[in-house]
């Protein structure tokens, strides 16, 4: 094997054990993993990089640096999204059921943000709705890459919103015959409330 093909190996071996360090410990090991090869990286190092960093400090970099090695356009990635639940919600949480999901298009612009959030597919229920497309506006985006460059691009994104089952609150264990579940697999989850 040749030598950038034992480091490229090091480096995805080493960006899969970053994934599972506390956030304080992944910055400093993302600097770390970033350093030997912010300028002269492959594009299977910086393939590698993205993966086990795909929102970190330096990703903006790296898509930029991967996108004009490959010679590749890379789609838009959501960086940071704060989805509240609404609060509500869970008094009446039954009849909206334990899951729902909003369907979104969302157009990235070259900065990161947006300002054009559509529901290309409801929750059917408008209080969800309106909370996806409120965290969708304020969320901040890693544009997409083309060549190199940032561009402007239309992106889907699914938030899901969850109800839990309330232990606490008595009764059987599986809340409502095992409907609710008890942890969440959601976007956003908040306990039922009984």
């Amino acid at each position: 094997m040749t030598q950038s093909c034992l480091r490229s190996a090091f480096l995805a071996i080493a960006a899969v054990a970053f994934l599972s360090l506390p956030v304080a410990a992944q910055n400093t090991d993302e600097a770390a993993a970033w350093e030997p090869i912010k300028i002269s990286g492959s594009a299977d190092q910086l393939k590698a990089f993205l993966g086990a960093f795909p929102t970190g400090k330096f990703a903006s970099e790296a898509r930029q640096k991967y996108s004009l090695i490959a010679d590749a356009m890379l789609a838009p990635e959501v960086m940071d999204i704060d989805v509240r639940f609404p609060g509500d919600v869970r008094r009446i949480g039954r009849s909206v059921g334990p899951i729902r999901v909003v369907k979104l298009d969302i157009l990235v612009q070259q900065d990161g943000k947006t300002n054009d959030v559509k529901v290309t597919k409801s929750s059917g229920f408008a209080p969800y709705d309106s909370a996806a497309v409120v965290a969708a506006r304020a969320a901040i985006y890693l544009p997409a890459m083309d060549h190199g460059m940032a561009v402007e691009s239309r992106m889907d994104y699914d938030v899901s919103f969850g109800l839990l089952c309330n232990r606490a609150a008595g009764g059987s264990p599986t809340c409502d015959g095992g409907r609710f579940p008890q942890t969440c697999s959601a976007t956003v989850c908040a306990p039922l409330l009984r």
